[in-house]
């Protein structure tokens, strides 16, 4: 089966983790003997880009000649929905969601996107969400009916556990150090809750002097392995989501995470003892990363093993497509 990927987010050097996971998923495809090819739409350059490579998508489409497009994100599913073979499109979340101003409402720009995202949908032979949150955020029954919910998955060769000091002596931190881990970029703080990780934060240095918040971004998917080694637990206080790559790479790393109930966070914390799905409050928060901090430890990721690799995700994702073509190979 041949697949065109239509996709926002692709790793480049000056965003080198900008959507590792895309690129995962379709390097695990292509391991499953599929024949993938690629279109990038560099979006975060000027949102004229989605209209522009319209027609960029649909030569593609011409000289690749796809059994199907394989669009991830509802903007580029809104450009790929303009070219004529079968579209299935990937819903990541604040493509439906929306992005949190931070005064209470979601911002103009998302309001916009999610419009283009809900037209991807409808004019979509087959829909994956990442979460069933984003799958009833769908407004049409229809669309939400033939939603299938797949999040994605993770390398687990990759994201395996190993040694906290070990993986401290690699990175050049410090062996005794209280490492609460919070992989996010900047321009994100609003949407990933980074005002409530800091008053947490400020909670857990009354009880634990020299806790540090452990602010990492920009760094190679290949490298984050060793941070979720290194650190503590991992930190999730995100407004809104839809299944948070960060929340599965921790966990397949052995590092515990304390998480709010965002996106499908709930489904994995539960799941694995060691891990802690608390109340969206810095009181609450802190109580549980002190606790963490208190019995530092390892969890063990195998509960949950078995759906999060990404060569089982591949499998369904695959299934996706003989569905939308009715084809197989």
């Amino acid at each position: 089966m041949r697949v065109l990927t239509v996709t926002n987010m692709w790793p480049r050097r000056d965003r080198p983790a900008f959507g590792a996971f895309v690129r995962s998923q379709v390097q695990s495809l292509e391991a499953l003997g599929l024949d993938m090819a690629l279109h990038v739409i560099e979006g975060d350059r000027g949102a004229s880009s989605y209209a522009l490579d319209i027609p960029l998508v649909r030569r593609a489409v011409r000289r690749f000649r796809p059994d199907l497009v394989h669009a991830h994100y509802g903007l580029s599913g809104w450009t790929a929905a303009w070219q004529p073979v079968p579209l299935v499109v990937s819903f990541c979340g604040d493509d439906l969601l929306g992005t949190p101003s931070g005064r209470g409402g979601r911002t103009l720009k998302s309001r916009v996107a999610i419009g283009m995202s809900r037209y991807a949908a409808r004019r979509a032979r087959a829909i994956i969400c990442k979460s069933r949150n984003l799958a009833d955020a769908l407004p049409r029954a229809s669309d939400r009916e033939r939603a299938e919910v797949i999040p994605n998955g993770v390398n687990v060769e990759l994201f395996a556990p190993g040694e906290r000091s070990a993986a401290r002596r690699r990175l050049g931190l410090d062996p005794a150090e209280p490492l609460v881990l919070f992989p996010h970029a900047r321009e994100q703080q609003v949407q990933k809750g980074f005002d409530l990780a800091d008053a947490a934060m400020r909670r857990v240095a009354s009880a634990r002097p020299g806790a540090r918040l452990l602010h990492v971004q920009g760094v190679p998917h290949s490298r984050m392995p060793d941070y979720y080694r290194a650190a503590d637990c991992l930190l999730l206080t995100s407004r809104s989501e839809g299944s948070a790559n960060v929340v599965k790479e921790a966990i397949a790393c052995g590092c515990p995470v304390v998480g709010v109930d965002a996106g499908d966070a709930r489904e994995w914390l539960l799941r694995v003892p060691g891990c802690r799905l608390v109340e969206r409050s810095p009181e609450a928060i802190g109580e549980a990363v002190v606790a963490v901090l208190a019995a530092p430890g390892r969890v063990d990721p195998s509960p949950v093993l078995a759906d999060l690799d990404e060569r089982a995700v591949a499998r369904r994702i695959r299934s996706v497509y003989e569905r939308a073509t009715g084809r197989t190979g």
